[in-house]
């Protein structure tokens, strides 16, 4: 979460468009522009938009993100059945290995969570065994809400100020068929970029990773 107004990215960009007056781009336009920035920024780098809170089991060992989150992380521990009790650790498990030493896996009930499994194939989806009523701790990619106004803060790291910045600017002057702000719109679209890290750099492995598996693989985690 940032701490500075979302006004003084779009009062820079402004500036930067030479439309302090706002006779060009509208504050509402370039407000728009901003609000696609964050999700840019969270569809390339998900430690932008990733927190940790509790979530409520449904039944069965399938389990599902909530709509606003956009990619699953893990699991820490238990919290009870209200939902602020601390409890057992909660440890990653291949799915394969839950198949093969017990079959019935997805039917086995608990009085907590032990495991959870993952495919990273299915980004929102992941199973919890044994099956368990009540809480435990979410770790996921969350989608904030768009920003409603040039008061709030902005929903990211104020790190991403500067990128944001290039964003809305390339975006107000890709909005202009002259040949000179196309080349300046790509310009700035590339200084947004740069920032962030190359494609094939971004942070697309977030995924979560068995830190045993991890271990004898030499993978980061």
């Amino acid at each position: 979460m940032g701490t500075i107004a979302c006004s003084v990215i779009l009062n820079r960009a402004a500036k930067t468009l030479f439309d302090e007056t706002g006779v060009r781009w509208a504050p509402d336009e370039l407000l728009d522009y901003l609000n696609a920035g964050i999700a840019a920024v969270i569809a390339a780098k998900p430690d932008a938009g990733s927190v940790s809170e509790p979530f409520e089991l449904a039944a069965g060992s399938r389990q599902e993100i909530p709509p606003e989150f956009s990619q699953f992380l893990g699991l820490t521990h238990n919290l009870g059945a209200d939902g602020d009790t601390p409890g057992k650790a909660i440890r990653q498990i291949e799915r394969n290995e839950l198949d093969h030493s017990n079959p019935d896996w997805h039917t086995a009930a608990g009085a907590a969570v032990l495991h959870f499994a993952h495919d990273k194939r299915l980004p929102r989806v992941f199973w919890t065994y044994p099956n368990a009523t009540g809480w435990v701790e979410l770790q996921g990619v969350k989608r904030p809400d768009p920003v409603a106004g040039p008061e709030y803060e902005l929903p990211i790291d104020d790190l991403f100020e500067s990128p944001l910045h290039n964003w809305v600017v390339a975006y107000a002057y890709a909005k202009s068929s002259k040949s000179g702000d196309m080349n300046r719109s790509g310009a700035y679209m590339t200084l947004f970029a740069n920032a962030l890290g190359l494609k094939s750099q971004l942070q697309f492995s977030f995924a979560p990773t068995d830190p045993d598996v991890a271990a004898k693989t030499g993978t980061d985690v």
